[in-house]
């Protein structure tokens, strides 16, 4: 085993680690169950720098294959632990490195290969550079949130304009989405949501969710079959949480609705990009860490419990009911566990299947 592959499965564990203290904080905040203030405070950190980041920071280092690429995961990780024992500026400045590092690696593909997704992929590490810069200054995760979130954002954009090549964008296509990107930064760049309302913020984001559905090459294989339609499906429906989470930024402004900010991070962050997780799993896992997961379709169950649970969410917010906001995270959570134990179980199906075969045939 080289070091490169000991980094890859350190980082696996450790955004698991992420995920798994990212939901507990979540649920400590709902108060469903004890929490330490290290839990509840880091519950954003967790889920954005530790879990995604650190994903993120991961499949672009393998995507180099250099040995100074695993660096960028590497600090996640860093981070991860510094969070976990309750040093929140040391763990600031260990995503910060993450940060810097992923930029530096998508800015290199940019330069290597200009596309658009490439240069979309470095304006999003750039601007999580920025978010958590501006976190070690001193500001709130709260604060910087929405520009974490534009990270996720415009990299799970990147990569369906990547995959959605085939489909030959024409130029004022492409110009349109870049207009709609640049409201969105822009958006960004002024304080919205927090300040100036956030009008333009959501506007620009229902319309970049809508330039995806019309034109994701996802449009076309939800008519296919097998992991081709799964796959589709959960895109379809993260780009319809995508303009839910828009609406809400203009119907709800976080900066003046009580509960507009839990709606449109929840809408993103589960809806969203765990809708993109769940669709591009069984392809990245095999891609990134080696791990042979495969695609059943008993994964639609997760699929539906997750929009369920996300669904629930918006509910409990719309009607600022604490106990519908609690079923929703247990429900959410549910998704995602059911999921990972499904993967896991392909797995260990497909070693099984292999060692009778070898039996057989001895």
């Amino acid at each position: 085993m080289n070091a490169r592959t000991i980094v890859a499965a350190v980082s696996l564990v450790g955004a698991a680690t992420a995920l798994a203290c990212g939901f507990a904080g979540g649920l400590a905040r709902l108060g469903l169950v004890p929490g330490t203030d290290v839990a509840i405070d880091a519950h954003g950190a967790f889920m954005i720098c530790g879990f995604f980041g650190t994903l993120i920071a991961l499949e672009r280092a393998v995507a180099d294959g250099r040995s100074w690429a695993f660096a960028a995961p590497a600090f996640g990780v860093a981070g991860v632990i510094l969070t976990h024992a309750g040093l929140p500026q040391a763990a600031a400045m260990a995503y910060g490195l993450s940060a810097i590092a992923l930029t530096g690696l998508t800015g290199l593909a940019a330069v290597k290969n200009p596309e658009p997704f490439t240069l979309l992929m470095t304006a999003a590490a750039a601007i999580y550079t920025c978010g958590v810069a501006l976190w070690i200054s001193g500001e709130t995760a709260a604060d910087v949130a929405y520009l974490w979130l534009a990270f996720l954002i415009l990299t799970v954009l990147a990569e369906r304009l990547e995959l959605s090549r085939l489909r030959a964008h024409s130029p004022a296509a492409l110009a349109l989405l870049a207009f709609i990107l640049a409201v969105f930064v822009g958006a960004l760049a002024l304080g919205e949501p927090w300040r100036h309302g956030s009008g333009p913020l959501g506007a620009a984001l229902a319309a970049a969710a809508i330039w995806f559905l019309m034109r994701d090459v996802a449009v076309v294989t939800i008519r296919q079959r097998g992991l081709a339609r799964f796959s589709a499906v959960c895109l379809v429906t993260g780009y319809g949480w995508l303009i839910v989470a828009g609406a809400a930024l203009i119907v709800s402004p976080p900066g003046q609705a009580l509960y507009g900010h839990d709606m449109a991070v929840h809408a993103i962050g589960l809806g969203f990009v765990l809708s993109m997780v769940m669709a591009h799993a069984p392809i990245i896992l095999p891609a990134v860490v080696g791990v042979k997961v495969r695609y059943t379709p008993v994964l639609y169950g997760p699929v539906g419990v997750l929009q369920a649970g996300v669904a629930c969410r918006i509910l409990g917010d719309m009607l600022e009911a604490d106990s519908v906001r609690q079923a929703s995270a247990i429900v959410s959570i549910s998704a995602v566990a059911l999921y990972l134990i499904l993967l896991i179980g392909t797995r260990l199906a497909d070693i099984l299947s292999n060692q009778r075969r070898t039996a057989a045939a001895r």
